[in-house]
């Protein structure tokens, strides 16, 4: 992706301010700019012969809608979700908490997530790492300060831990959807963790500073 996509997506996820929203929370522009908005993810994606989940490489197989229904009125969104390559085509992954999930997987194999939840913002990122999620180290895709994305097969629960290791904020994971209007103060929360439905924790990553 070039500097000017880069830009668009910055300049379509502002942060959000004030009283917590039960919306989904928005990339930094910081992060974006240092990270490409890939804000918790990366690695191999794992292949389910026959199904959508060839694409996603998730089980959860959604149903394809026009990427023109997924944020309509939203021009600086819909701007972005062109400018990461999704094409013409998302997969509604399905609403949890009142939140709507869209996913596509671009030409660079990079898995896009768009969510929607009325009336508040909307929000998009594109997973920038390198191979790319899902992958057993990173095992989610969403947005920072906020419990609201995809998360891979087997992941139960996704939590924030502060810096001790201790878990801040969990929440469970359906049909690899999670969402929780919770929403962190910056920096309060030093990692995102995966735990699966043993309460093993199955992945530990660290989130940008």
């Amino acid at each position: 992706m070039t500097r000017n996509v880069i830009a668009r997506l910055a300049a379509a996820n502002p942060v959000p301010t004030g009283a917590p929203l039960r919306a989904p929370a928005r990339v930094p522009r910081r992060v974006a700019l240092a990270a490409a908005l890939a804000v918790l993810v990366a690695v191999p994606a794992v292949a389910f012969a026959g199904r959508l989940a060839d694409v996603l490489g998730i089980s959860n197989e959604g149903t394809s809608v026009p990427v023109t229904s997924v944020l309509p009125g939203q021009s600086q969104l819909d701007q972005a979700l062109q400018d990461m390559g999704v094409g013409s085509t998302m997969q509604l992954l399905g609403t949890l908490n009142g939140v709507r999930f869209y996913a596509a997987r671009n030409p660079e194999g990079r898995v896009c997530l768009a969510t929607d939840q009325d009336p508040y913002p909307k929000g998009v990122v594109c997973d920038l790492r390198t191979p790319g999620f899902p992958s057993p180290d990173d095992q989610v895709l969403g947005f920072p300060r906020m419990l609201i994305g995809i998360a891979a097969d087997g992941v139960a629960k996704v939590a924030f831990a502060d810096a001790n290791g201790d878990v801040i904020v969990s929440t469970p994971v359906e049909n690899n959807l999670f969402a929780s209007d919770t929403r962190l103060d910056p920096g309060e929360a030093a990692y995102v963790e995966t735990f699966d439905a043993n309460g093993n924790v199955t992945s530990k990553r660290a989130l940008p500073g």
